[in-house]
């Protein structure tokens, strides 16, 4: 009888009878320990008590605690009773508010608790005031959701070390709110926080700040953080490595220029594999070795100024082939100026012109010139502009650039494939027209009307109107930069530096879209988008 006692024991567990309908309503609270608004709470653990069996799900992440009584806070459920044990004692004269969100449900359903909150004080007083608002992403329309969203009032307080004590999770439209604050100034700030330790990692997460702080009670209805995704970490040169033909400098995240000189030996450098990597290609005597200075600069300006010494070893790197990618065309349908770019795997060495030609039609052909080209070694791009002399009044022309094999020789004396790329010229029936208009106080900005994947088509800067022509048939979107500080680019800011990122506007249509149709022989607008 013993033996049977144990074995009932053991395979007991928390569970409901089955059968009967199906449960569609939330657990309620009962009662709390201490009650919701309670004040001089001096106990240590809190109680919740529901009317039904329920279980924690994620309640880590689901039930936040602000300020924050540690990370390693427990969590316990026990049929209709859950007891939250805080890592460290409360604070005195505090004010703490708990949102469980989705982190306690119905055993059966998973069905969780609606709008609970709670809130006491171990003082006398329980503070009221609260901070809401919204996350974008930039560069993104669709909002993030359960992002962190943390407070700090410290000047030296850094989100890249540092963890926050207020802080709450975004909902699936990307809004938040911290409640029960006491009046003060705030730093706001936002992060992905992937793996799970409370601070901001800008290698791998994204994040938000504003730069200015917050005074609670805050005069604003809404606090907008936009997020942005970028590499804050100190730019760094990590290695060097020598091989027979090649030196790789190594930095520990990509650049975004740098500047390579040294003595009268010459040299040739170029982007490795990746971005971070810089290919020194040795044209001096073996048996010297070569003192070089870099200035590199990645995408937040961070520089590295050092000096490198690079020579030849014995080690020597797999042979790999030359390959030359995809012509990136525009072409002008009235004035039939030809623009096009291309990237190779290896540095150029040497053309054939007589290799390179265009067909215009069946009997035409148009030669090309040395000057009509340049190539740029850093990022092994080739460059391609002239004028085709092609007659305007053939309607549907369909001229083909004709690349001959051993076109382009390699440094390293390879030499490419051949390429018969036909030149697509649109016309009047086959495009449509985009006109926009801008309301701004900025005077500096571009507008980029891209593909629905983000590829820039079309372009102008600093135009109040505009129209876009020839405009080929398919879905777009118009995304602005604003360049504040008209350096011809777009800048993410420096969080040591409190500069915040440059505003970046994307169109949304009437319909709160924020893509649309261009349509073969349509014209689409005036598009009137104030920023």
């Amino acid at each position: 009888m013993l033996f049977c006692a144990c074995i009932l024991w053991q395979c007991a567990r928390q569970s409901q009878p089955a059968g009967g309908p199906k449960d569609i309503d939330p657990p309620v609270l009962l009662t709390s320990v201490p009650a919701n608004g309670q004040k001089n709470f001096s106990g240590k653990n809190i109680v919740l008590q529901f009317d039904e069996y329920v279980k924690l799900k994620d309640a880590k992440e689901e039930i936040i605690i602000t300020p924050s009584p540690g990370p390693n806070t427990k969590f316990l459920v026990k049929k209709k009773s859950v007891t939250i044990v805080p890592e460290k004692n409360w604070n005195l004269n505090t004010t703490y508010s708990i949102a469980f969100r989705n982190g306690i449900q119905d055993l059966n359903e998973g069905n969780p608790a609606e709008d609970l909150h709670l809130a006491f004080s171990t003082g006398a007083t329980i503070d009221s005031l609260s901070i809401k608002g919204y996350i974008t992403e930039t560069f993104k329309e669709k909002p993030p959701e359960k992002l962190l969203v943390a407070l700090y009032q410290q000047d030296t307080f850094d989100i890249f070390k540092h963890r926050p004590i207020y802080f709450t999770k975004t909902d699936k439209q990307g809004r938040f709110s911290i409640n029960n604050l006491k009046e003060g100034k705030y730093y706001i700030y936002a992060f992905e926080d992937r793996n799970k330790n409370t601070k901001v990692d800008s290698k791998t997460e994204s994040f938000g700040y504003l730069t200015e702080p917050i005074q609670i009670p805050e005069k604003k209805d809404s606090v907008h953080i936009p997020l942005i995704r970028i590499d804050m970490r100190k730019l760094k040169l990590t290695s060097i490595r020598n091989t027979s033909t090649i030196s790789i400098i190594r930095f520990n995240k990509p650049l975004d220029s740098i500047k390579i000189w040294g003595s009268k030996q010459k040299f040739l450098y170029t982007h490795g594999d990746k971005s971070s990597e810089i290919n020194v290609v040795k044209n001096f005597p073996k048996e010297d070795s070569l003192k070089l200075l870099v200035h590199a600069v990645d995408s937040v300006r961070n520089v590295v100024d050092t000096t490198v010494y690079v020579k030849y070893s014995d080690g020597k790197l797999p042979d790999t082939k030359y390959k030359t990618g995809e012509w990136n065309i525009t072409i002008n349908p009235v004035t039939y100026q030809f623009d096009a770019k291309m990237t190779m795997s290896k540095i150029l060495k040497t053309m054939n012109l007589d290799s390179i030609y265009f067909q215009l039609d069946t009997s035409r052909y148009q030669s090309v010139s040395q000057k009509e080209f340049s190539f740029d070694t850093l990022i092994r791009q080739i460059s391609f502009k002239t004028k085709l002399n092609l007659d305007p009044k053939e309607k549907k022309p369909r001229p083909v650039l004709l690349v001959g094999k051993s076109a382009f020789i390699s440094i390293d004396q390879d030499s490419s494939k051949s390429q018969d790329v036909k030149i697509q010229i649109p016309n009047v029936e086959e495009t449509g027209i985009v006109s926009v208009e801008i309301a701004t106080k900025s005077k500096n900005f571009e507008v980029n009307m891209v593909s629905v994947d983000n590829k820039i088509l079309y372009k102008f800067r600093d135009e109040k109107k505009h129209t876009f022509t020839y405009v080929k048939p398919a879905e777009y979107k118009i995304i602005i930069t604003v360049d504040e500080n008209n350096n011809g680019r777009w800048d993410a800011g420096d969080f040591y530096k409190k500069i915040p990122p440059e505003k970046v506007v994307i169109y949304k249509t009437i319909e709160n879209k924020y893509s649309f149709p261009v349509r073969a022989n349509w014209e689409v607008g005036p598009l009137l988008i104030t920023f």
